[in-house]
């Protein structure tokens, strides 16, 4: 990211986001989401990243995230199809060409597997907003419709479930051990030790 020369530094991004998703071991790779999460947050605008793969790696880890458990278990890897989906949201919430992009890149469908609860609420609840930045759009809503009645079926349950899950999985848990280590596991393993 701090090649000087931008070309050497497009072909190296370019080449790290296809690599990325194919490489099992890598315990800084949360910490090169969490970088990449930061920019998509603070330069939502810049089309560098989105024109060199980035959709479609975070796609690809997303996938990886809800097919390989094992994988998912190792290092801090739980997190990253948490960040991919934030990443992918922060990218298309004020940008068409963005959600155009990603859409053509085929983020819809991992985000719909996360929004289907193959993780966690909160891997829902992210997929969530992302797949209604790639909506909010007239150029990007048909790409978005083809799942419409499977969406609106999804985030209904969602809406009208995540508080009395939120409660009665993490608030409403009087013993506070418990709490805590649902809480732990949630941040380090996911619900259930995904």
């Amino acid at each position: 990211m701090k090649e000087p020369n931008p070309s050497i530094r497009s072909n190296g991004i370019k080449n790290y986001f296809k690599k990325m998703p194919l490489v099992d071991e890598d315990q800084e790779l949360v910490l090169v989401l969490s970088g990449l999460w930061t920019m998509a947050m603070s330069q939502p605008n810049d089309k560098e990243l989105p024109s060199l793969g980035i959709f479609e790696c975070m796609a690809s880890l997303i996938n990886k995230g809800i097919n390989n458990k094992s994988w998912l278990q190792k290092n801090q890897n739980i997190y990253i199809p948490y960040y991919a989906a934030h990443i992918i949201g922060s990218y298309t919430m004020n940008n068409v060409e963005f959600a155009m992009k990603a859409l053509d890149c085929g983020v819809l469908v991992p985000l719909l597997e996360l929004l289907k609860g193959q993780m966690t609420w909160v891997e829902q609840r992210v997929a969530i907003r992302a797949i209604g930045h790639l909506a909010i759009y007239e150029k990007t809503f048909k790409g978005v419709a083809i799942y419409e009645e499977e969406i609106v079926k999804l985030a209904m349950k969602l809406a009208s479930t995540c508080l009395e899950v939120v409660y009665k999985e993490f608030v409403g848990v009087k013993d506070l051990n418990v709490r805590l280590k649902y809480h732990c596991d949630l941040l380090t393993r996911g619900v259930g030790g995904v």
